[in-house]
């Protein structure tokens, strides 16, 4: 046995490089086991939101029986003629539904352009808007504010997820999910059932939209705004319309020209660099006074007059046989009056009503009746006169030559 010095210091090197062997084969065993622990989590946590995704998923409505439908349309209601003699509209009911070939194209890029551009290349959402909408937030310190739904999205969100503004957080989570799979399977669908899937969903959200001033979808818009059709819209009152469903109290035209000329000036040059438009007709549009226009239509409606004693007796005995008749409860029979789209067919003769009304509002005919006149001209203004004790007696007190029309009239 050798124990010289040098002896000495290989076994000590032997040791030292026999433990260090050790302490390396411990440390990649720990990192292995480490790396194995974390995968097992990151399976299991994978596995919990894939799990809680797909519970999710399954909890939403099913597409073949969800109504992309707006609720809510105006009713009308025509003479013995077949006029109009009277619009009725309840709330989020002032809405007249269209086609899509009743809806300019300029309109439908417009909104497009704004609120969706890549509307015609996706299956219903928009993954590079999301991660888009993703890292805007996260440079902003983690506060969202960037939007990233689709068309289709905001489309089943109004019309399916109709109770999403009193919604949680959690709850805005769980229904986001679920709009995203829901859009896929809707344009999935349309498209199988052999329709234009975009054309469809387009349709819809046009009629759906808020756009100010109790307004609901784009033909009741273009009538309250510019007096005209909705297919009847140029370029540059598209553009107007198109602006205000992001906020439609803060870019109503009406009473905020400003600030909807700055979104229609931004979405004018959105369709021209979408290939939507041309340089000319931007040009021409920008340079259009519609704000003018607006101004002077709305200066021109004359006041909303309350409903003749007439009118008030069709809705009356409406409701009444839709109660009797139908089973109806009072509110289901005025929510279907007032928004359930009815073409309501009377059987006044509107020339003889005119004369009644021109003589019924002439204080010389009621002499001596001052007091009374005035009283039901206050009830008339405030809309509650309903044409029974008051319309029977002054029906008597009619000139002799005006009895017989009052009577032809009724």
């Amino acid at each position: 046995m050798h124990f010289g010095k040098s002896h000495l210091e290989d076994k000590r090197e032997d040791l030292r490089s026999h433990y260090g062997k050790i302490e390396k084969t411990a440390g990649v065993t720990a990192l292995r086991i480490a790396f194995c622990l974390l995968l097992v989590v990151l399976v299991c946590g994978a596995g919990l939101v894939i799990g809680a995704v797909r519970g999710v998923i399954d909890s939403a409505p099913d597409i073949s029986e969800a109504n992309i439908m707006p609720l809510g349309n105006a009713s009308f209601i025509y003479d013995a003629d077949g006029n109009q003699v009277q619009k009725l509209t309840g709330a989020q009911g002032n809405r007249v539904s269209i086609s899509i070939e009743e809806i300019p194209l300029d309109m439908q890029h417009a909104i497009v352009a704004v609120e969706d551009a890549r509307f015609y290349e996706h299956n219903g959402i928009d993954p590079s808007g999301i991660i888009r909408a993703f890292v805007v937030g996260v440079s902003h310190g983690f506060h969202f504010t960037e939007g990233a739904s689709t068309i289709t999205q905001q489309l089943l969100k109004n019309n399916v997820f109709t109770d999403w503004m009193e919604e949680t957080r959690m709850q805005s989570f769980k229904r986001k999910i679920q709009e995203q799979y829901l859009a896929l399977k809707l344009e999935k669908t349309l498209t199988a059932e052999g329709e234009n899937a975009k054309d469809v969903i387009l349709e819809n959200y046009l009629n759906t939209i808020n756009l100010g001033s109790g307004c609901y979808g784009v033909q009741t818009a273009a009538q309250t705004y510019f007096g005209k059709d909705a297919k009847d819209l140029t370029l540059s009152e598209c553009a107007v319309l198109a602006a205000i469903p992001k906020a439609p109290t803060a870019y109503n035209p009406k009473n905020h020209p400003e600030k909807n000329q700055q979104r229609r000036d931004k979405i004018l040059n959105n369709m021209k660099e979408q290939g939507y438009i041309t340089e000319e007709e931007y040009t021409i549009a920008m340079n259009d006074n519609v704000y003018d226009r607006i101004a002077m239509h709305t200066q021109s409606q004359a006041e909303s007059a309350p409903y003749s004693y007439f009118i008030d007796e069709v809705i009356t005995n409406l409701i009444n046989d839709l109660m009797v008749q139908k089973g109806y409860t009072e509110v289901q029979a005025k929510n279907v009056v007032y928004s359930g789209g009815l073409k309501i067919y009377t059987t006044q003769d509107s020339y003889m009503q005119s004369i009644l009304d021109t003589e019924f509002q002439n204080p010389e005919n009621f002499p001596g009746e001052h007091a009374d006149r005035s009283r039901l001209g206050a009830h008339r203004r405030a809309g509650r006169w309903r044409g029974t004790e008051l319309q029977q007696r002054d029906a008597a007190a009619l000139l002799p030559q005006q009895r017989s029309e009052f009577r032809s009239a009724l």
